[in-house]
């Protein structure tokens, strides 16, 4: 029993850490400007990119045709593909539209979409209740090592006082 105790606290510690060091770096780029995460209202991306999926997007320093990318379009922001390209121009579609948007300059990029939906959506939809879990667990696992502490110290008293 106290191996499994021992190797699943062991788990639990690399687990954090990777989190920690994965969350630095999320909010370190978001900070940056160099990556954001939107969610999508609309189902011009359908079937790639589903109403209330959330994407990610990074920031670029190129982008071509074929890539999907989010662009300043008068007050709002809209994700579709890039169809055509020539010099800072692209022209733009929705995988579900039939006609192509108007011409934009690529500088209204905000950036290219790299994660769409799946894993990050139960992420950012679940984000308190991930949060609690691991919270709890981590709490689980210092009290472990309070009992283990407490019963290597217990264990130490008692060689101690059958020396004696």
């Amino acid at each position: 029993m106290e191996t499994i105790i021992k190797i699943t606290r062991k788990f639990i510690d690399v687990l954090f850490v990777i989190i920690i060091i994965a969350l630095i770096g999320y909010f370190g780029l978001r900070i940056a400007g160099i990556i954001d995460v939107y969610k999508v209202q609309t189902g011009s991306m359908v079937p790639t990119i589903k109403i209330n999926d959330y994407i990610m997007t990074y920031k670029s320093k190129e982008y071509k045709k074929g890539d999907i990318v989010t662009f300043k379009f008068e007050d709002s922001l809209v994700t579709h593909r890039i169809m055509n390209k020539q010099g800072n121009k692209i022209i733009t579609r929705g995988d579900a539209n039939n006609i192509n948007d108007d011409e934009t300059d690529i500088s209204n990029v905000v950036g290219k979409v790299i994660i769409i939906g799946g894993l990050l959506n139960i992420v950012v939809d679940y984000k308190i209740p991930i949060i609690a879990l691991m919270l709890a667990i981590y709490l689980l696992t210092c009290y472990l090592n309070d009992d283990e502490k407490e019963q290597g110290d217990k264990n130490g008293k008692e060689k101690e006082k059958s020396k004696t």
